[in-house]
């Protein structure tokens, strides 16, 4: 009997590029400024933020989007990480749309809530981007004429979304960023 030799499950180049952009594509693509600040303020500010309720890190959802709508997007963003240092990871993988979005009173008022885990992932995004020296990315959608906005995929935009998130720093309890 012929001795066959094993082939890896894992090896590069299976996928076409067309197929990564599709199967690493955002589901929500990135706020832009302009569109972040009216999301922010269609928030009611509830007193008693059934949102705040449903988060299980404990985030104070009406805080951080107050500042948002103040356009102070690093306060916001050092609200969300006091409360969970990996608010910018979650702003992208946390099922909001079952958990905050889902008891927004704008939700049981108007069929549409507002879009906090993309609120969340513009000022944490805005935040690491800074810390890293560069400018916040722009969506593709808010600049048609860039080269990002004419070649790129969505997943390397996400990519390179991610790639201004630094690696390196940590804050620790009390300092300032």
């Amino acid at each position: 009997m012929a001795k066959e030799t094993a082939r890896p499950d894992v090896a590069g180049g299976r996928l076409t590029p067309a197929q990564y952009a599709a199967n690493f594509a955002d589901i929500h693509p990135p706020l832009a400024r302009k569109a972040a600040l009216v999301e922010a303020n269609r928030c009611y500010f509830c007193h008693d933020a059934p949102c705040l309720e449903a988060c299980p890190t404990g985030i104070d959802i009406p805080g951080f989007i107050k500042a948002v709508a103040t356009d102070n997007v690093e306060g916001a963003a050092l609200k969300i990480l006091d409360a969970n240092i990996f608010g910018g990871a979650c702003a992208r993988v946390c099922p909001t749309e079952v958990l905050c979005e889902g008891v927004c009173v704008r939700e049981a008022q108007e069929g549409r809530p507002i879009q906090i885990g993309r609120l969340q992932r513009y000022a944490t995004d805005d935040l690491f981007a800074k810390a890293n020296g560069r400018e916040r990315p722009v969506p593709a959608s808010a600049s048609p004429s860039s080269a990002a906005g004419r070649r790129a995929s969505p997943a390397l935009i996400a990519w390179r979304c991610s790639a201004t998130t630094p690696s390196s720093s940590r804050r620790s309890r009390g300092s300032a960023v």
